[in-house]
This record gives C-alpha cells, structure tokens and sequence, in this order.
C-alpha cells in the first residue's frame, strides 16, 4: 500500500488537465463534440487526462483510432485560430491556442514512438507506419492554410505584443520564425514537393531504425569452450550462460554462452577476453549492423540526398545551414570550423597517444606493430590504462551496485537543488487486464517510477520512469524521453507535474544477485540523469518553452556536467559503496579513478570528433564527397587521417547511428563537444565554490535548468556564469591546452 506522500503525489497527478480547452471558444462542430465525448468516457487512453499512462492500453489498433480522433482536435482548433478576427486577435487566441492545437496528437506521437524504442513488436511499427503520412499531411495542411498564416502574421504586428513578458514575445517571434524555416512562404508546388520529401524521409528513417533493431538482434554467438572466453568475469560468464540455457537450452553438464550485440554483451568481450578468436569474431559480428540483409547504405543515400533538396527548397545552401542558423553555432559553415579547429588542436596530442599505444601493442605482444587489429584495441588499451594507473576498472563493480548507485544519484542532487526523490509503486499490467488505481502502469516488470518534490515548497514537480537493462525489444543505446511537461496554472501558481523517461542498456543482474554496473555505466547514467533534471526542474511561463526544448547545441550542458560528479570523490562519496559489505569505496581506489579519467584524451576527444565531422561532411557536402562511391569508402577516405592506423576497415558508423539519421543530432552530432566545452568551462564554477555547494547548485538550477528555452542559451549561461563561455575550457581540464 503506497504511503500518504505517494498517494498524494499519485492524486495530485491524476488531476492534471489535458492541454488548454478554453482557449477554444467557438462552440465545436458534431465531429469534435463526439471525440470529446469519447475522451470523457475514456475511450481513448493514448491522451487520457491523467499523469500516468495505461500503458498496456495503448495497443497499435488504439494508435490508430486515437490518431483519428487527435486529428479531429487538432483541424478544428486550428480552423479555429485561422478565423480570428484582426480586432479580436490577442496572444491567448492565437499563439497560446497553437502552441495546444495539437496537444492530443503530440501525445499519440510520443507515445508510440516510446513504445517501439522500449517495447518493439512488428505491430506497433506497422501502426507507426501508417500514421506518418497522416500525421505529415496535417503539417502540410498547416504551411498551406493561408488564413491561419495570415492570422499569425497580423497578430504579430499587433502593439499588444510589445506589451507582453518577454517570454511570451520570445514565443512569438519563434512561432513566426518557425513558420518561415518550415516553408509557409513556399508556393503551392513547393509545399507539395516538401511534403512529399518529407513523407519519403519518415519511412526511410523507419526503416533505417528496423535495420538497425533487426540486424542487433540477428546476430548471436554461442560459445561451447569455456576456454575461448578466458578473461571474463565471474559475473558475466552467469549471465551469458543463463542466456545460452534460455535460448539453445543447454545443461550444467553441456553448459554454453552466448554473446549478443548488446554493450554490456559483446562490447565486455572486446575489452575483457584474452582469446583474440573470440574478440575478432564479436567484431566482425558488430560489423552487420546495417549491412548485409539490413543494408542501411542505399536508405543514407537517399536521405542525403532528399535532406539536401529540403534545404534548397527553403533557401538554404546546405541542411547543416537549416540545421543550425538558430542554435548557438549559427552555420553550418561556423560548426564545421569549430570541429576542424578542435581536431587541429587535438592532433598532435593524438599522434604521440597513438605512438605510445602501438608501442605498446608491440611490448606487450612481442610482434612490431605498425597498425592496429580493430577487435584488439578495446583490449589493449584497458591493459594499457590498467599498467599505467595499476587500477583494474572491474574493481569498481562491487560498488557500483544499480539501486545503491541511483540513490546515491538522488542524494547528490537532492542536496545541490533543494529536491526530493520517492519511490513510486510500480505494475506491469498485460493487454486487457485490469490494474490498480494506486500504482504506476510501467510497460515491463523492470521498469520504476520516482516522483520529485520541491524540498522548499513541497510542490511535486513532475515524475519519471527508470528502465535500465538491455531486452531484444529495446533499442541500444541510452536516452531521456520526455513525455509530457506540466502546463502552468495560472500568474504566481506552481506547473502541474512534468513526466519523462530515463531509459538505458546497463550491465543487468545474474539471477538473483543484484546489477552491479561499470564505471562507465554509472557515467553514462549520471549524463542521462542530467536530462532528466533539465526535464524536472523546467519552471517556465510557458510550457512551449519547458526542458529540453532548448537549442540543440545546448541540451548536452545539463548532462555533461552532470557526469563530472561520477568522478569526483565529493560523488563517489555519496554513492560508492560495497553492495555486500556497506563499506565506503577505499580512498586508493577513488585516487586511481580519478587519476584514469584522462586516460589519453586526445584519443577521446579526436573520436567524437570525428563522427562529428562525417555527419557535417555528409549533410554539407554530400555530393562533392560521398555521392557515386560506396558508404564505407567514402567514409574512411574522409576520417582515416583522423584515426589510429587499423589492419582491417570497418564498416561506416552512419549505417547505424540513429542520432543522424532518425533523431536529432542530423548535422547536429557536434553538439555533443561543443555543450562539453561549456559543461567544462561551467564545472570550474563549483570546482571554484565547492561541488557539493548548495548555493551553486541552486543557481544552477534556476539560471539554467529552470529556463528551458525562455531565454537565448547565451544568455542564460552568460547569468549563471557571469561572463562569456572559454572555448578551451575542455581542453585546458584535460591538459591538452593551457
């Protein structure tokens, strides 16, 4: 039975409203009336009224009618706004009232692409498959609904504007510059060519994510000797085995393992096993991710090229200009020079890392090496990190134990931000069944649910799922998925709660012992959790602008910053300590972890880098460097000065990397090192006034986290740290600048 706090953060939950329906004032058509009707009885859950979602309700077959009824909501608000008058016209009617036109769609979108990242069935991308077209021809409705654009633009002018807060003027600006980047000043064959880019773009980019999921889970290699794995770990010699048994299943006199293409999986086997048999084969295995059978070259190709088209349309000279002219870089152009600069930079740190691991490959094999096998250099630079800082990472396993970990987490940033973390009771419930009315639905049995509080006000803030072990039906990788920001209630009141998801593929558990995660896991898990407060902590006038929302090249500060407290020894303070034993993390230990964390950073630095560059390379220049040759080729041609000398080539990493491809990160990956530079030159700011410093923990909290995208990102780093970012803040931490 859930305690007093969880039921009434549960109630509080259940009692926040969907979207803003008294924006809409005229009096709706039979159509409409009937979907409202049905959403007051309940008959569409995919946006139903309450915080929680049921999620075993939200089948394919419901995506598809709630999709409809959505689409319904979403043309008759919008014809709504179009009829505004000039003389009626105020932001509540026209800007407030679009930024909810679409509020239920928005939310059968969400949903079901939620669903086939952690819950993938075949159903469920058919049913997505089949909504796209629908849901791309009402954005095209909306570019060629000249009534509503003209509505838009007339209010605009209006001198009631300059009268509003600065956040709602900031909205309208954006609503306007929106329209105009996505094509409403296009003529009519040119907003029907856009959508049919856009349409093919959509199934290619779903096909690109089933090649990818697919071929993951294609590929298996079941061991027999137990000697081929010599090497491994205890633990992950359990886990692999009870996999073979569940698959093959085998016996405890004719025991197996099998190795899949999940991280915690092969990617143990390149770094840990002395076999090189084994390691070769597990690389050779990664290499079918998006080849073969699940070629995703041709579908790059072609989004490439219709990424391309797109952005002339709209008067760009390349995608990565369309990209990126309202994000801090402000080009293409200028991206590409802040990566080209960086690699020139790091380069000459790299080339003596890269000497100094080929010397070492030779010591330690006896054969002069001159290039690198590719499934050996996992391998070969833990024992060089190992040899050199006489640390063991494997060592750290046994305090890094995945529930000790996250709360650890919790108390960290419970103490920087003034915030509370509960537990929530969790059910998993299967399609048809019934569940209880006090306990989160979850969509698997793994998955757990938190609420937070402001420790001052006791408000809730908004809550979220925790799902963090790899399944065949869950996409690599790991992320933060928002799925739904609180609205605000009214001048001087607090936002209903916010929802997302946290969601990884860390090492999980054997049988009934408990997950005890990498150092890398937990760093990964400390990056995602920094989403998160970025996503619980938005406080903003209005919920267009709440999370993550920001520019693109802002939303990694939160998280980037966040892992520095995965290795400082104030962090692991906190959340290192012996899952059997209770023992603290010996002050030895947390000295050789924090001496490793720059284990050769310039080889770090140049990888990211260089995806970073081949993503802008191919969104900029396509055709000069990548059309007409194969995807691999052309891919090594570009990063080979860029990289270590290897004996085999790879396969193109653009074959499976959904950042550029289906997500966001398109022209974008730079990001990632550009938000790191700032998250570095911003640490220096609690590493200054204390790590754990309440007072900078609060300032951060409500100069950055709190603002969502109400202000210029320049601007608000610029009040949080009082001055302009230092661009080699990163380098100069790392040592490879002064």
């Amino acid at each position: 039975m859930a305690d007093m706090k969880t039921q009434a953060i549960i109630t509080t939950a259940l009692c926040a409203l969907l979207g803003s329906p008294q924006i809409f004032a005229q009096e709706a058509p039979p159509a409409v009336q009937d979907v409202q009707q049905a959403i007051l009885a309940g008959q569409h859950p995919f946006f139903d009224k309450g915080m929680y979602p049921d999620w075993s309700k939200l089948t394919p077959e419901q995506a598809r009618k709630d999709s409809a009824a959505a689409l319904v909501m979403a043309r008759h608000r919008l014809d709504c706004i179009s009829n505004i008058k000039p003389e009626e016209a105020t932001f509540e009617n026209t800007f407030l009232a679009l930024s909810h036109a679409q509020d239920e769609l928005e939310k059968v979108q969400n949903r079901l692409y939620h669903l086939t990242t952690v819950a993938d069935n075949e159903e469920l991308r058919k049913a997505q498959e089949e909504l796209m077209p629908e849901w791309n021809a009402l954005a095209a409705e909306v570019l060629a609904n000249e009534k509503l654009w003209s509505v838009l633009r007339s209010a605009a002018t209006q001198p009631w504007v300059r009268e509003l807060s600065p956040a709602k003027q900031r909205y309208v600006e954006q609503i306007i510059q929106n329209f105009h980047d996505e094509g409403a000043d296009l003529s009519l064959e040119d907003k029907l060519r856009k959508q049919e880019i856009e349409d093919e773009m959509s199934l290619l980019q779903l096909e690109f994510s089933k090649n990818v999921q697919d071929s993951t889970n294609a590929w298996e290699l079941i061991i027999t000797d137990e000697a081929q794995l010599e090497g491994m770990s205890a633990d992950w010699m359990d886990k692999a085995r009870e996999e073979a048994a569940e698959v093959i299943h085998t016996t405890d006199a004719a025991p197996a393992w099998r190795i899949t293409l999940q991280a915690s999986s092969y990617a143990e086997v390149l770094r840990h096993c002395k076999v090189e048999a084994t390691r070769k084969a597990c690389w050779e295995g990664s290499l079918t991710v998006g080849s073969g059978k699940y070629d995703n070259a041709p579908i790059v190709a072609r989004i490439m090229e219709l990424r391309r088209e797109l952005a002339e349309l709209l008067g760009f000279e390349t995608y990565a200009d369309l990209t990126t002219h309202r994000r801090m870089v402000g080009s293409g152009a200028n991206a590409l020079k802040f990566v080209d600069d960086m690699m020139q930079k790091v380069k000459p740190a790299f080339d003596a890392e890269c000497a100094q691991v080929l010397d070492f490959v030779t010591k330690r094999t006896g054969r002069v090496t001159t290039a690198l096998n590719p499934w050996d250099r996992s391998y070969y630079l833990r024992e060089m990190a190992e040899e050199m800082y006489q640390f063991d990472s494997e060592s750290l396993r046994p305090y890094l134990e995945s529930k000790q970990l996250l709360n650890g987490i919790f108390g960290i940033f419970s103490n920087l931000y003034g915030i509370s973390f509960t537990e929530l009771p969790t059910q998993y419930v299967k399609a048809g069944e019934a569940n209880s009315p006090v306990a989160v639905e979850t969509w698997h049995p793994e998955v757990k649910a938190f609420a937070v509080t402001d420790d001052r006000t006791g408000h809730h803030l908004g809550s979220f799922y925790v799902d963090l072990f790899p399944r065949d039906t869950k996409r690599e990788g790991a992320w933060v998925m928002p799925l739904g920001y609180g609205d605000t209630q009214g001048p001087g009141k607090p936002h209903s709660p916010h929802l997302a998801c946290l969601v990884g593929n860390m090492t999980p558990a054997n049988g009934d012992g408990p997950a005890l995660f990498s150092h890398r896991d937990a760093v990964v898990l400390f990056h995602e959790f920094g989403h998160m407060m970025h996503c619980m902590l938005s406080d903003t006038e209005l919920q267009a602008h709440a999370g993550t929302g920001v520019a693109w090249d802002f939303v990694e500060l939160p998280s980037q910053i966040c892992e520095n407290w995965a290795w400082a020894p104030e962090g692991v303070a906190i959340f290192g300590y012996h899952h059997a034993t209770g023992h603290r993390m010996p002050d030895t230990l947390v000295e050789k972890l924090q001496a490793s964390r720059y284990f050769l950073p310039a080889t770090d630095n140049m990888g990211q880098l260089c995806i970073a560059k081949l993503d802008l390379e191919m969104h900029m220049n396509y055709n000069e460097k990548f059309k007409g040759k194969e995807l691999d080729a052309a891919t090594r041609e570009l990063l080979s000065p860029w990289q270590i000398r290897s004996t085999r080539p790879g396969t193109s990493i653009m074959r499976r990397l959904r950042h550029c491809i289906t997500g966001g990160y398109s022209a974008g990956y730079y990001s990632y090192k550009w938000a790191e530079v700032l998250a570095a030159d911003a640490f220096t700011r609690f590493q200054s006034e204390g790590v754990m410093n309440r007072r900078t923990g609060q300032d951060f909290r409500n100069e950055i986290l709190s603002k969502g995208d109400s202000q210029p990102a320049a601007e608000i780093y610029r009040n949080f740290m009082g001055r302009e970012p230092n661009p080699d803040a990163l380098l100069q931490s790392q040592g490879l600048c002064k």
